[in-house]
């Protein structure tokens, strides 16, 4: 789903009593909640990235690209975005606080009908129809200038579209277990990206054979140990690239490459430039 590059507007827009809406971009894996509540309904039309959502005590929903999933947020537990990125908007609904004459209950739309429901046996997922990707499209397009009516509306557009599809059994989910070791090999390794830990290494701490540890990260991350925490070493390089003045060596040094020369090669083949050259175009 190609979108245009103009930045939305970050953080939540509050629609009603205990209704927001938000155009939501985060790079990092773990994100909190934006809205504390006993009881929060989330509702994620997701244009990029991934999100695991926890299903019940064994099984995580895995919400990804041109899907859209209905959950019950855990309180206190923040957002696991598998693989670091996530683009979407998100609809956050605290059913105790929105009031009788809300404007979704001006339009047919009763909250805790809505809730019964889609959560009715668990997180809720499906792929989006082409209605939705328009409504997404051209809501990200003209999000800077939308009002709050307009944003309004969008979310009653959103919810009647979204009622309209199935539930998907086919959806990407994955055992606890996987998600949760994953999550944790994503904290420990992103925590110090100069720190080289092999997947043998990790594997045998989880009691795990190499290639089941492997398989785990592919099936949470959405891509292999190795490719994800590379992409993930030269994101953070081109970031100090782009916002300091340290030396490249160091750079290099400090997203785990000891050889300068081929810290340069890895980078060249991420972005298809030099390290230098890439400092010298983002200034």
């Amino acid at each position: 789903m190609e979108r245009q590059q103009k930045a939305a507007p970050q953080g939540l827009h509050t629609l009603a009593g205990g209704i927001w809406l938000s155009f939501t971009r985060l790079d990092s894996h773990l994100a909190p909640l934006p809205v504390q509540a006993a009881r929060l309904l989330v509702f994620d039309f997701c244009c990029a990235g991934r999100r695991a959502i926890p299903d019940g005590p064994e099984e995580y929903a895995i919400v990804t690209e041109a899907h859209a999933a209905v959950s019950f947020a855990a309180p206190d537990e923040p957002f696991y975005l598998p693989g670091g990125q996530y683009e979407g908007l998100q609809l956050f609904i605290d059913p105790d606080a929105v009031q009788a004459d809300s404007f979704l209950t001006v339009m047919g739309l009763e909250i805790g009908g809505i809730a019964d429901y889609f959560c009715r046996d668990g997180v809720h997922c499906c792929p989006v129809s082409e209605a939705i990707t328009d409504i997404l499209d051209e809501q990200w397009s003209d999000a800077e200038y939308a009002t709050p009516g307009e944003l309004r509306y969008t979310a009653v557009r959103l919810l009647y579209e979204l009622l309209r599809l199935p539930d998907d059994a086919e959806a990407a989910r994955c055992p606890a277990r996987q998600v949760e070791l994953v999550r944790e090999t994503e904290t420990l390794v992103l925590r110090d990206l100069s720190v080289r830990h092999t997947a043998k290494a990790l594997a045998d701490g989880f009691g795990l054979s190499e290639s089941g540890f492997k398989l785990y990260c592919q099936n949470v991350l959405g891509e292999g140990y190795l490719a994800y925490f590379r992409r993930r070493r030269l994101e953070k390089a081109a970031e100090l690239l782009r916002t300091t003045t340290l030396r490249v060596q160091d750079i290099a040094a400090g997203v785990g490459y000891e050889s300068q020369g081929k810290f340069a090669k890895a980078f060249y083949d991420q972005f298809r430039l030099m390290p230098m050259e890439y400092r010298r175009l983002a200034k």
